[in-house]
C-alpha cells in the first residue's frame, strides 16, 4: 500500500483522498492527520495505524445502512443537490401544490424546459429535482445510533476501547430515552413539543429521583447532536430547525462542584499519618501524585515510562496523547515538575503505574476506600478533590491565571502568545506550595 505520508515544515502527516465511490459516505474530500514526529520510520509505522483506522471506518459507513434503503436515500440526496445546482431548494411535491407561489412554480417549470434542452437524457431526474417526486426518507429515530455512530468513527481515532465505551454508552442511552419518552418516529417528524416532553420527563427525574441537573442536560444535548446528525447525512430538512428545536431545553444547574480538601488535612492524613496503609502501593502512589501534580487520575495512570522524566536537572511529567489513550482537550498536553509528594510518589513507580487499565478504575478502588474509612470529612469530597485542591493552593499564594491554567490543562481565558511557561517558572510557583513527602 501507499505510506499515505505528506511531510509539512519537517513534520509528518498521514494523508489520504476520500475515493470517489465512498464520497456518497465521507463528504471530507481528503484526510489529514498530525502523526507527531519527524522521523519518517516513525511516521509510516504510526500511518499504518492510522490507515487500518480510517479503513475500519469506511467499512462500517458501508455496512451500516440497509442497502435498499440506502438507495432510496441516494435518489433523495442525488435530488436535493441537482435542485440546489439550479438555484432552488428541493420541496417536496405536496409542499409545493399547497404553499409555493405561483411566482415560485412558473420560475420551477421555466427552469426545467430549460435544463430538459440542455439534458434531455436527464430529464426524469431534473422533474424529480424540480418538482419534488422524490420519496422523503423515513430515518426513524430507532435507526439514528446505527447512522450516527460509524460517522463519528474521526473523534475517537487514537482512543483505547475503554475511552470509546465511555464516550458511545451516555450518547447510545440519550436516543434510547428519547425514544422511550417520545415512541420511535421519523427523525424529520420530531417537534419541539417532542424535546419539551422530554425535558419534562428528565425533570420529574431530577426532582424525584435525585438525578443531577447536569446529566439531563448532557443527554439532551447528546440528543440534539444525534438528531442533527442524522438529519445532515441523510439531506432530510426537519419541520424546525435543530437548534429551533432544542433552543433554551436545559435544566437549571446548581453548585454542583465538587469540594476540595483543606491542604493541612492532605498534609497531616493523606501523607504524615498511617491512614492509606490499607490501599495498594500503587494506589497510595496515584494520591501522593495528585496532590502535588493537580492531574487527572486518568493522566496519571496514563503515564507511560517515556512521558516519566527522573533524568533532568527538573523531574517533570510530560501528559500527552500516548498509547495507553487519548488527552479530554488539546490544551491538557502539558509538562508538570515534580515537587514533594508528586517526586516522592513517581520514584515509587518510576515506570509509571500498571495496575489499573483506566482511571475510572483506580478511582473507584480509592474513592471506596475513602468512604469506608472516612478520609472525607466534608460532604462531596473525593479522590477529585485533590485536583481542587491544587488548584486552591496555587490561587492563595497568588499564582499568575496562566500559570494555573497550564498547570492544570485548562484553556487560558486570555489571547495566547508565545510558548506558554516553561519549566523553570512553574517549578518556582510549585515549590512555594509544595506538600512534604510522606514520611517513611
Amino acid at each position: 500500500m501507499s505510506d499515505y505520508l505528506m511531510q509539512y515544515n519537517g513534520w509528518y502527516y498521514y494523508f489520504r483522498r476520500v475515493p470517489k465511490d465512498l464520497s456518497a459516505y465521507d463528504s471530507r474530500r481528503h484526510i489529514k492527520i498530525s502523526l507527531k514526529t519527524k522521523d519518517r520510520a516513525t511516521a509510516r509505522k504510526r500511518a499504518v495505524v492510522q490507515n487500518e483506522a480510517v479503513e475500519k471506518y469506511w467499512r462500517e459507513l458501508l455496512a451500516s445502512p440497509d442497502t435498499a434503503k440506502q438507495g432510496r436515500d441516494s435518489l433523495y440526496r442525488k435530488a436535493v443537490t441537482t435542485a440546489r445546482l439550479h438555484g432552488f431548494a428541493y420541496r417536496d411535491i405536496s409542499d409545493l401544490s399547497e404553499n409555493a407561489s405561483a411566482a415560485e412554480l412558473v420560475d420551477r417549470l421555466l427552469a426545467l424546459r430549460e435544463a430538459e434542452e440542455k439534458q434531455p437524457e436527464k430529464s426524469q431526474q431534473l422533474q424529480t429535482a424540480l418538482l419534488g417526486t422524490a420519496d422523503i426518507p423515513k430515518t426513524m429515530l430507532g435507526e439514528a445510533w446505527e447512522i450516527y455512530r460509524p460517522r463519528c468513527a474521526d473523534r475517537l481515532l487514537g482512543k483505547t476501547e475503554h475511552q470509546i465505551r465511555k464516550w458511545e454508552n451516555p450518547r447510545k442511552l440519550a436516543i434510547e430515552n428519547f425514544i422511550e419518552v417520545i415512541g420511535d418516529k421519523p427523525v424529520a417528524e420530531v417537534t419541539r413539543k417532542d424535546v419539551l416532553h422530554f425535558q419534562e420527563w428528565w425533570l420529574r427525574r431530577v426532582t424525584q429521583e435525585g438525578r443531577k441537573p447536569a446529566t439531563a442536560n448532557k443527554n439532551i444535548g447528546y440528543v440534539k447532536d444525534i438528531v442533527e446528525m442524522v438529519c445532515n447525512v441523510t439531506d432530510v430538512v426537519p419541520d424546525t430547525e435543530i437548534t429551533a428545536l432544542f433552543a433554551k431545553v436545559k435544566l437549571r444547574e446548581g453548585d454542583d462542584s465538587r469540594k476540595s480538601y483543606e491542604a493541612d488535612y492532605v498534609q497531616k492524613v493523606f501523607l504524615n499519618s498511617n491512614a492509606l496503609d490499607g490501599l495498594n502501593e500503587e494506589a497510595r502512589a496515584l494520591i501522593y501524585i495528585m496532590a502535588d501534580t493537580g492531574a487527572r487520575v486518568s493522566e496519571i495512570t496514563g503515564l507511560l515510562p517515556e512521558d516519566i522524566r527522573l533524568d533532568t536537572d527538573i523531574p517533570f511529567i510530560h501528559i500527552r496523547n500516548n498509547a495507553r489513550g487519548t488527552l479530554k482537550t488539546a490544551q491538557s498536553d502539558r509538562q508538570i515538575p515534580l515537587v514533594g509528594s508528586a517526586l516522592y510518589g513517581i520514584k515509587m513507580f518510576p515506570q509509571g503505574l500498571e495496575r489499573y487499565a483506566s482511571g475510572d478504575t483506580a478511582s473507584n478502588v480509592i474513592n471506596k476506600f475513602l468512604r469506608e474509612n472516612n478520609l472525607s470529612p466534608s460532604e462531596g469530597q473525593s479522590l477529585y478533590s485533590l485536583r481542587h485542591t491544587f488548584k486552591d493552593r496555587l490561587r492563595d499564594i497568588q499564582a499568575p491565571e496562566e500559570v494555573i491554567d497550564n498547570l492544570m490543562g485548562h484553556k487560558s481565558r486570555g489571547p495566547k502568545y508565545g510558548r506558554g511557561h516553561i519549566l523553570e517558572t512553574k517549578l518556582e510557583w510549585l515549590n512555594k506550595i509544595a506538600f512534604q513527602a510522606p514520611e517513611v
